[in-house]
């Protein structure tokens, strides 16, 4: 989770930015003996001015099995709907979307976790999240940062 310092300044550059557009997106890499790099983003979209601000971390995962992870997918949705939490009353009055990096195409393996994964923002967040392939926070952005 992003540090204090952190969301401090997610929250003076979002109140610096009023109008902009906000997407949370978390995707994960998975490694060497059931370990997963997390990456959670925040991005703060404007056309002339947006910034990405980002969080890694590490955790062992396990799946029954590797082609079908829903504990790794359900592990990105609670990490996405966390940082909601923490900034909710900020977001709650903003323009805002949540992308999940799930399949609704039965024949991908994040499919496994597809309804699942829609519930959990359902009800913790109470809106519709952004799958693929339009969930480009997810699927793009905090996935070029599972590779660095």
């Amino acid at each position: 989770m992003f540090s204090k310092r952190e969301l401090q300044e997610i929250y003076q550059y979002m109140n610096d930015n009023p109008s902009a557009k906000i997407y949370l997106g978390c995707d994960s890499q998975r490694l060497k003996k059931k370990r997963v790099k997390f990456v959670t983003v925040l991005i703060v979209y404007q056309k002339d001015k947006s910034k990405i601000f980002k969080d890694s971390c590490y955790e062992e995962v396990v799946d029954s099995k590797l082609s079908r992870p829903f504990n790794r997918m359900m592990r990105e949705v609670m990490l996405v709907t966390e940082l909601y939490t923490v900034l909710e009353d900020v977001l709650i009055n903003r323009d805002f979307e949540i992308h999940l990096d799930v399949n609704p195409n039965e024949n991908e393996g994040s499919n496994v976790a597809y309804g699942a994964a829609k519930g959990v923002v359902w009800g913790i967040v109470g809106v519709e999240p952004v799958c693929k392939p339009d969930a480009w926070a997810a699927s793009h952005c905090a996935d070029r940062f599972t590779k660095s």
